[in-house]
């Protein structure tokens, strides 16, 4: 596939950064349905290969950037939370 080409998937990654960026707060704060920040989340597990590969096109540097580290930054929290909680599970001093 020829790189300029490969800007197709860098739109699709940056709207999906878009929605991730916007839908995830809103849904944690406000009375917005949970069920649409689930969505925004495993749309943005999805965003990330698509992220991976826009990094190829001759697109602007600092959209794909900006696309791949939003697409990664809610797996990124999740993955963070849940080393924290097997650190406190299992370096916690018994009683």
């Amino acid at each position: 596939m020829d790189r300029n080409n490969l800007k197709v998937f860098t739109t699709i990654s940056f709207f999906i950064a878009i929605i991730t960026i916007v839908v995830i707060p809103l849904s944690l704060y406000t009375s917005v349905p949970k069920g649409i920040g689930t969505f925004s989340f495993l749309l943005s597990v999805v965003g990330i290969p698509l992220s991976i590969v826009s990094m190829f096109s001759k697109e602007n540097i600092a959209k794909r950037m900006f696309a791949l580290f939003v697409n990664l930054l809610p797996l990124s929290l999740f993955a963070y939370a849940f080393v924290m909680e097997l650190a406190d599970e299992f370096l916690r001093p018994a009683p």
